[in-house]
Formats: C-alpha cells, structure tokens, sequence
C-alpha cells in the first residue's frame, strides 16, 4: 500500500476458518471491510505515529490543555525545560489546567508576601520573578513514578534562592493506594493529579494538577495556620525576633504548642511580663534555640538504632546545639550535650520509652508534625516541651517577679533572707541572719532553696502583717481597731513575721560534691514535689508533708503538730495547696493559695539535742518533785502513825 509521496505500508491479510484478520506494519487490525462511499475504512487498534512525529514535553502539555502553563513558561525564560532540546534531563513536571489557572489567581502570581519586605526587595522581586519562581517550584528534578513517589514522598524541586541558602525548595507527594483506580491517587501539596498515569515523555514525567501549588509561605504565615501553634507566634512577637528569624535563610524551625508553654507554669509568668527588658531578653532566647541555622528535611534525619547512634547536629541561632534523629517511634530533637548540659522542659503529659537510653529519654523531644514547608526552609512540630537554653538564666527572683509576689520578696529583704533566692554553689552568699533559725543552712550540703509562696492577697489578709504596715506608714487612722496584734510590740510582730517567712522555705540538700554540680541547673526530679514525702524548712525543726491530692495536684501540711492544741479545743490546720509552680536554676518557686500557719507554742520548743536536753530537764524536775512530795508525805504519815500509840494525859 502507498501512503502519500514516500511513505509505505505492509498490509497482511491472514484467513482463519472463513473469517480474516490483518495487520499494518505490526499493528492488529480491528474492524475489516468498513465500505465507504469513497473507498473501505479498516480499524487499527493502535495508531501508528511516523518515525518523523517526535513529541516533547511542550506538545503533550498542549494536548492536555495546559496551554496556560506553557506560556507562563515562556514568559519566565524557561522553555527549554519543556521544548525537548534538551531530552537527556531528567524532570518530572507539575503542570495545572488553564481551568484551575484561571480560577486560582488568574494569571496573578502575586503571593502577598511583599507588604513584610523592605522596598529594595520589592524592586528586586518583579512579576516575572515571581513568576519564575512560581514555574521553578512546579519543575522536580529528576523523574518520579507514582510507585517512587510512595517511597520518596519529598521531592526536590528546581526553585532555590537566597531565602532557602541555595537549596532547593521542597514539594510533599501524598500517595492514596486506596483511590488509585479513582485518577486521584497522588497528590502534591495538596493539589490532586487527575491523570490515572502520568504522561512519560522520554525522560519527562509530566503530572495534572487540578489546582496549582503556591510557593512555600513565610514562617508566621504557616504556623498561624495551625491553633496550636498560635502562642509561639505570640511569643516572637513579644520578644521582637519576628523580622530576624523570617529573613535569615535556610532555617529549620521546631516549633513547640501551646501547651508546651503552658507547662512552665511560673517560669513562661516571668517571660510574658510585659515592659520587663529581662523577660524579653530571655523569651529573645528561648525562641532562638528553637530556629535551626539550615533546612533539615524529615528525609535528611538519620536512623537511630542500638547498633549505630547516628545522630545530625546542627546549631541553632542561640549558640546551643540541637541533634535531630528518629528511630522506629518517630523523630525526636536532641539537646547536643558535648559543649553543655542540656535542660528541657516536658509537659507532663509527655511519655517516653525504655527503648532508647535514658539520656536521650530525658533530654528529647518528640516531632509530632515534622515538614511544614516555609518560604526560608522548613518547619518541625514538637509533641510537647520546648527547648529552654542555659543562657536562658532562670532565678527564684524572676519567678517572684512573674507572680507578682512583691510582698514575698521584700519581707525576704526585711528579714535579711535574700541569700535564699541566690545560688549556694555559686559566688560568696551575703550575711546570714544571726537569730539561729539557719541551722539547716549548711553551704556544703544546701544546693539550694524552693520557695513556697503566698499571694500578696494572703499577705494582706494576715493580721499581723496589716499591722506591721500600719506601723510603717504611720497610718493611725486605719480602721483596724479588732486585729489582735493590735498591742503588741513592733519587736514580737517581727519576730511572728520572720519565723512565718522562715516556714515558707526549703532548703535543697545536695549530698554529691559542690564541685560536680557548680554551674549546673539542678535536677528537676529532685526540686519537685513527690506525695508523702518530708521538706525541712528554715524554721528550726519545722517540717513540711506534701500530699498528692490529685494528679500533679499537691498540698504542703505542718507535720508533727497536733490537730487539736487542747482536748476539746479549737482544730488547729495548717495546709495550703499550690495553685502554679516554676523550676528556677537552684530551686522552685510554687504559689500556695494561702499562707501556712506557724505551729502552736506547745509543740514547737527546742529541737535537735536541745529537745534532748529539755526533755530530760522536765523529766529530772519532775522526779525530783515527785521524791520530795513523796518523802514529806511519808514524814507526816509517820508522825502521826508514832503518836497513834499514845493517850493524851
């Protein structure tokens, strides 16, 4: 057969049984003898494309009607990515419909990223940048099936610039091997494939899209797209690193939940005060321990298993180090110990794993959402706890000033208690008082103090107290005709107030070598309050039990003081329970919701070998009184026994 001027075909006509079947060139023919007006029609079950036909990716992008996608293209200056002059790259290309083109943005490319860039930076970003930008980011390199796509589900694209340090921006595939039969099985970003198979063009694999995909956001941008997030993004804007942590380039983000900070309790207090330049410059910190100074990818973090700790370390824009690695359980986020101890905040509700080695159990922190793609890299979720850096400087003072425990922290200051908010380990300790309630003050063994505080509303309710400051301001006139201590001397309120003080801290006993801890925060187990167990105090001989009323609920009781002071009498209780705490460098500070009552007079006399002492003191007067009444009795039993034989004359 004759085909035109110079092609040729070969017709084979094969008869089987009185029935005939055929091929040109190869293919099977379908239906025989159509007879035409003009001629007979036969049908070919696959049509034969002439060796002079050559298609590139440009023209199958046409015939699926994605012409608009084509001319962006061009116009960005990158049509020899699919002109096919270049057939030995290999490209995998997201290309949407002109429908979903025009219904997206309508040709606008504009992502609204540029009313937060400087004017230099408008300039420097012009409509066909952004539009280059855009196409670049719907270029993968290298080519991808649907079945390598289920293994590798990020995807480097051709897009990278100075906002990711020269590396490539990142797409996300979603495989859904449950609807594949449905055209929708592979999505990238979210934006669907409507194509049941890719299109594969020598070495191009072209994917529809039924939307298009935006390039990635800035960081506030996508993290205020999850409610979890939100006190994060609070919390870079109270400490003004917004605008630093969105123009450096090339960063992993780990960022921690709400709850994560809520878990500080006292300590993010102090942190949110508002106008306090040493809370912002520490929040200024803690938010900078959690910015990676380079994109980390889930893909990118090695395995971590008995046999191999592979472990990738990279530092943060704080200066601390932070090691991200994943075993069977997930990823996790480790503080590098090797420059410096680590210290991380868990929300109690995290769990761990005996799994892996206690060290990186306690120091770890779970990635729950990890690849949340950002215009300057990537970010990561946290489960729960958040990084809190050691140059994040937390003291018993600060937490005062977070709790507003202004009354607390002067009657410390009257009573020349101050030492107890410092570090022991650390440099000289001012004067201690000299009325003999320090004997549990020991600087060898006392690591530290916690700190029981009241409100200042509880202050204000004491008695003695009011009276105090009615004598210090010389207000005559108050109303407070019925307060008992009324008549009493300035000396014994004082003396009432320093021994209330006294009772309301607890000395931290360290038993390892000063030595070994100096300059380290101290263990969180050992500053945190566990049920039934007995804190000594700064009150001579005066203890404290704390019970667990509820999950991490706890009340401190006086121990050892009777209930009732009298048979019969009045109940005597002293229990407060604590509303919030915070863990400082060299104590707690827990807020009590009342103020501890001193115990009652009869059962608070001396203590250690004095209470020895007295206690022998009143057993020898009382033998000794005993004997003599004794013998006098027995005197005048016997004189009158002697006269009883008697007659009187």
């Amino acid at each position: 057969l004759s085909l035109g001027k110079h092609a040729n075909l070969t017709l084979v006509v094969e008869e089987t049984h009185g029935s005939f079947s055929g091929s040109i060139d190869g293919q099977p023919l379908g239906r025989l003898d159509i007879i035409a007006r003009n001629g007979i029609v036969h049908s070919v079950e696959q049509m034969q494309r002439p060796d002079s036909l050559v298609f590139s990716p440009q023209k199958v992008l046409v015939g699926l009607n994605a012409t608009a996608f084509v001319r962006l293209f061009k116009d960005a200056g990158l049509g020899d990515y699919i002109d096919g002059t270049r057939p030995d790259r290999k490209l995998t290309i997201l290309a949407p419909t002109n429908h979903a083109m025009d219904e997206a943005f309508g040709y606008d490319l504009d992502d609204g990223d540029d009313v937060v860039l400087s004017a230099k930076e408008r300039v420097q970003r012009s409509p066909r940048d952004r539009q280059r930008e855009w196409a670049l980011y719907h270029i993968i390199e290298g080519q991808y099936s649907i079945e390598d796509l289920a293994q590798t589900p990020l995807v480097r694209t051709r897009l990278a610039g100075e906002w990711t340090d020269g590396r490539p921006q990142v797409v996300k595939a979603q495989v859904d091997q449950a609807h594949r039969a449905l055209g929708s099985h592979v999505s990238f970003n979210g934006a669907d494939n409507i194509l049941l198979e890719p299109e594969v063009i020598g070495n191009t694999t072209i994917y529809l899209l039924s939307s298009p995909m935006s390039t990635p956001p800035r960081l506030v941008n996508a993290l205020i797209q999850n409610l979890d997030l939100s006190l994060f993004v609070a919390a870079m804007g109270a400490s003004n690193t917004v605008d630093e942590i969105q123009s450096e380039a090339g960063v992993t983000v780990l960022a921690p939940v709400v709850n994560a900070f809520a878990s500080l309790g006292l300590v993010w207090s102090y942190l949110s005060l508002p106008g306090d330049l040493d809370a912002r410059a520490d929040l200024s910190r803690l938010i900078k321990a959690h910015v990676l100074t380079r994109p980390v990818y889930s893909d990118e973090i090695p395995m971590h298993t008995d046999s191999s700790a592979d472990m990738l370390v990279v530092k943060a824009l704080n200066g601390n180090k932070v090691g991200l690695y994943r075993t069977p359980r997930g990823m996790f986020a480790f503080v590098d110990q090797s420059e410096q101890p680590p210290f991380m905040r868990r929300s109690a509700r995290s769990s761990t794993s005996s799994r892996l080695a206690s060290v990186l159990d306690s120091s770890s922190l779970k990635i729950s959402e990890p690849d949340m793609l950002l215009q300057t890299g990537v970010a990561h979720v946290l489960e729960s706890g958040l990084i809190l850096p050691l140059n994040v400087e937390i003291t018993s003072a600060k937490l005062l000033r977070g709790m507003r425990a202004h009354i607390f922290a002067d009657l410390l200051e009257r009573f020349n208690l101050t030492y107890v908010l410092e570090d022991p380990r650390g440099e000289a300790r001012t004067a201690r008082s000299s009325d003999g309630d320090d004997e549990n003050d020991d600087p060898h063994t006392v690591a530290g103090y916690s700190l029981l505080v009241p409100s200042d509303k509880s202050w204000r309710e004491n008695p003695a107290y009011r009276e105090l400051m009615r004598r210090d301001h010389e207000d005559i006139s108050a109303d407070d005709s019925d307060n008992p201590w009324r008549n009493a001397t300035t000396s014994d309120i004082s003396h009432y107030l320093g021994r209330l003080v006294r009772l309301h801290v607890i000395p931290i006993i360290d038993s390892s070598p000063r030595e070994a801890s100096e300059g380290k925060r101290l263990p969180t187990k050992q500053l945190a309050l566990a049920d039934r167990t007995t804190y000594p105090t700064l009150l001579d001989d005066v203890t404290l039990r704390a019970h667990e009323f509820a999950t991490d609920r706890f009340s401190l009781q006086l121990e050892g003081a009777p209930f009732y002071q009298t048979p019969g009498g009045v109940p005597f209780v002293s229990v407060a329970t604590v509303v919030r705490s915070g863990i400082a460098r060299s104590g707690a500070v827990f807020e009590l919701d009342s103020l501890l009552r001193l115990p009652p007079v009869s059962s608070s006399g001396p203590g250690g070998w004095k209470r020895v002492a007295w206690n022998a003191a009143v057993w020898l007067t009382g033998i000794g009184m005993g004997s003599g009444l004794l013998g006098v009795s027995g005197y005048w039993v016997r004189q009158w026994w002697t006269r009883a034989d008697y007659q009187s004359l």
